[in-house]
């Protein structure tokens, strides 16, 4: 077997889409590794191909009438990750990371996605990035990327006190209070909501499985923490 070029690949994939459009083009949406939608375009066949040879977020630019490599004039260009389509066939989504020196904007208006600002953990993550550059005046983020031990020891604290809810509300609060901190941790590490997403796809691709008992060396540390 001989493993296909990106430009046998995006054909092949391309004859199995159908449109009923009538300029050819295909509704596309751009979303993250996570799903989230980050907004509407067009693909050409020759949009994919050039998608697939160059790893990046290329549609087809009806104004322009031609290719549209996203981040050309903007450097607001996008990792490529997956394409797939819809269940009737003729609808394309592109997996992407969006990137960019000074703001990851798919929007034209400076915003991650065409509806605005992200809510939930991927508006958290903005924020943590942005506090990392530029905190306010007695920022409690700043006091923790600036303080490994606290950083640490707060991790350690609320994973124990989200170990121990009970109730549907309470293990809400406590995998918030998880989440915040863990997001500290990353944000200050440089690692991104989508780094963590493609470790997890890595795993679930995975032959062979680690029994996953629980260490007694990492209880014991984590006890010499919670009871300082």
């Amino acid at each position: 077997l001989i493993d296909p070029t990106p430009h046998q690949l995006g054909k092949s994939f391309a004859s199995c889409i159908r449109t009923d459009r009538d300029d050819g083009l295909y509704t596309t949406v751009v979303c993250t590794r996570t799903g989230e939608s980050l907004g509407l375009v067009y693909s050409s066949n020759e949009s994919i191909v050039a998608a697939l040879e160059c790893g990046r977020g290329v549609y087809y630019s009806r104004s322009r009438k031609g290719l549209w490599r996203k981040g050309d004039t903007s450097g607001h260009y996008q990792t490529l990750h997956k394409i797939d389509v819809d269940c009737d066939g003729d609808a394309l989504r592109f997996f992407v990371t969006q990137r960019g020196d000074d703001c990851c904007a798919f929007c034209h208006l400076n915003t991650l996605t065409c509806w605005g600002e992200p809510n939930g953990i991927r508006h958290l993550e903005g924020t943590l990035k942005s506090r990392l550059q530029n905190a306010p005046e007695g920022s409690y983020t700043k006091r923790l990327f600036d303080d490994p031990e606290l950083l640490r020891d707060k991790l350690v604290e609320e994973a124990q006190e989200l170990s121990e809810a009970e109730t549907k509300q309470h293990v809400a609060e406590e995998l918030a209070d998880v989440l915040y901190f863990a997001m500290v941790k990353a944000v200050k590490a440089g690692v991104s909501i989508d780094d963590a997403v493609s470790e997890l796809e890595k795993r679930t691709r995975k032959v062979t499985r680690r029994k996953g008992d629980s260490k007694d060396f990492r209880i014991e540390a984590g006890n010499k923490i919670l009871n300082k």
